[in-house]
Formats: structure tokens, C-alpha cells, sequence
């Protein structure tokens, strides 16, 4: 529970929270708060952009509020734990994931799906050449 990064997307994923915590779900602050099981101030603190939640919080949010969890990670700047273990787990990703980042930065949704196609490919075709081997 960490101070997040001054970011104009960090506040506006706090109206999102206060938008669908009382638009949609119709649930007061105190009572998310012990859905949650954190203080109500801290249900504040998240909607306000002043604090960032968790890992399990984050987690237990995208269920309580219905929300894709993806929104929230966007929102809160805090990626999948899978990114660094992928960007960490050898010198080549080390060095390759952030050069893929920043050249696949703007891609469209289809744009995405079609790499991720292409990776699957890649992927299934290494194997099968190192089954052979």
C-alpha cells in the first residue's frame, strides 16, 4: 500500500472505483470497506488517487467491484508480476523485454492479439523443433 506515482490516470481509476461503488453496485464507502476488509479511510485514499493497493487487495477489488482487473493494473501503473518475471529471467530478456515494450508501445488491441498469435506460434514451433532434436 504504497504512495502511487503522480499520474492523472491514478485519480481518474479512483472515480472509476467511486463511479461503480455507488452507480452500480449502490454500496456505501463503509460498507466496501469491510467487504474489503480494510478501513474506510483507506477506500477514500484508493478512490482519491492517494494510495495504491496491493497485490491481494488490487485482486479482491476487480472482484468486489466488478471491474477487469487489467483497468485497474492500467490505472495503478502496476503491472502483472508475470512482466518481471519475463523481463528478469535471463541476460537476452533482461535486455529484449523493455526494447519490445518501447517499440510495441501504441499498438492497437488487434495489433496486440496478432503478436501474441505470432508468439504462440513462435512458441509451439520451438518446441515441437526441440522435441525433435
Amino acid at each position: 500500500m504504497t504512495q502511487p506515482p503522480s499520474h492523472p490516470e491514478t485519480n481518474r481509476i479512483g472515480d472509476v472505483l467511486r463511479k461503480q461503488r455507488i452507480e452500480v453496485l449502490g454500496i456505501g464507502l463503509r460498507d466496501i470497506a469491510k467487504i474489503l476488509n480494510v478501513a474506510p479511510a483507506h477506500v477514500t485514499d484508493l478512490e482519491k488517487g492517494r494510495r495504491t493497493p496491493s497485490e491481494s487487495l488490487l485482486l479482491r477489488i476487480a472482484d468486489v467491484y466488478r471491474i477487469d482487473v487489467a483497468q485497474l493494473r492500467a490505472g495503478w501503473h502496476r503491472p502483472d508480476a508475470i512482466v518481471g518475471e519475463v523481463a528478469t529471467q535471463d541476460a537476452t530478456s533482461a535486455a529484449k523485454v523493455p526494447e519490445f515494450l518501447r517499440t510495441a508501445r501504441n499498438l492497437s488491441s488487434a495489433d496486440w492479439d496478432a503478436l501474441i498469435a505470432e508468439a504462440k506460434n513462435r512458441t509451439t514451433r520451438a518446441n515441437q523443433e526441440g522435441q525433435e532434436s
